[in-house]
């Protein structure tokens, strides 16, 4: 679909509970880190130290829809992402910056976020795992080597948050990407027991079309996807539900991909990396999480 000219001044706008809704569109309004992000940083680097420098540490802090979708008369009602993300870039330390805010922006005509969602679509987590990948120095499959999947009808997690009655009369397509090679993947507890195998995506028939950003899994476990990729690069990503999109995009990039929710991660973090031989450790979370209380499970995680 096409997007109204973002930034453009916009009359009408609807306020609840912390989310405008302007252009059939809700946006989360961002309140800013506050020197949260610098303390973001220092946890972060304080796996780099441990790690030591055999495994590269990257940071990739997603940013929101406020940063591409907000029209300019309502910029008095929020804090900059893009200068929290500077300072997150600028407080690491031998911790490599991966930066999805321009990645993005380069395409923010497109669909990248979901409209009546507080998630990105997976066409944004596309993007920003091209721009990992190219970070990283791996292989990356073009969008058109994915078998596309359009869902009609999405209305997520905004209505609930607003019951805006625009958000719910103006239903969206949620469209996600199926890599065509074949995966292994094994789930398991959050403290990395009781391996079972499962599918890389669930089945979107058995969700409420509220829930289809679902497809990609519930955060409470951990998921070890084996590719067809021969690069003997293992991946551990730290994330919260925007990470989660990425998986599927990784798929050709990297022989092993471990996802864990900063969440729940009941083991201790060094550890787990070294268990599992990983090569490089991306930490991949919106501003929300990388600013906010989610942010404490990081160094806890560290600490086990």
């Amino acid at each position: 679909e096409t997007l109204p000219d973002a930034n453009v001044a916009a009359a009408n706008g609807e306020l609840a509970n912390n989310i405008l809704v302007v252009n059939k569109r809700g946006i989360m309004l961002y309140g800013g880190a506050w020197g949260n992000e610098i303390k973001y940083s220092e946890d972060v680097n304080a796996y780099k130290e441990a790690l030591g420098k055999d495994i590269n540490v990257y940071s990739m802090v997603l940013p929101t829809s406020v940063s591409y979708y907000l029209p300019e008369n309502y910029l008095d009602l929020v804090e900059s992402e893009k200068k929290d993300l500077d300072s997150i870039e600028e407080h690491l330390k031998d911790v490599i910056n991966v930066d999805a805010y321009t990645a993005l922006l380069k395409h923010k005509q497109e669909a990248l976020y979901s409209r009546t969602d507080h998630h990105w679509q997976p066409l944004g987590a596309y993007y920003a795992s091209q721009e990992f990948a190219k970070v990283a120095g791996v292989d990356f499959a073009d969008i058109s080597e994915y078998n596309k999947h359009v869902l009609s009808g999405y209305v997520g997690t905004l209505y609930g948050y607003t019951k805006s009655s625009t958000l719910l009369e103006n239903p969206e397509p949620f469209i996600y990407y199926e890599p065509k090679t074949d995966v292994e993947v094994t789930q398991y507890t959050s403290s990395f027991t009781n391996p079972t195998e499962t599918e890389l995506l669930l089945n979107p028939d058995t969700l409420d079309n509220s829930s289809y950003y679902l497809v990609f899994g519930m955060d409470d476990n951990i998921r070890h996807v084996k590719t067809q990729c021969k690069n003997g690069r293992t991946l551990v990503i730290f994330k919260d539900s925007y990470g989660n999109a990425l998986l599927p995009f990784l798929t050709s990039s990297f022989e092993n991909i471990y996802l864990c929710d900063v969440r729940y991660f009941d083991i201790n973090a060094k550890s787990f990396i070294e268990e599992v031989e990983a090569t490089d450790v991306l930490f991949a979370m919106c501003t929300y999480s990388a600013v906010g209380p989610n942010r404490e499970y990081i160094s806890a995680n560290l600490n086990k």
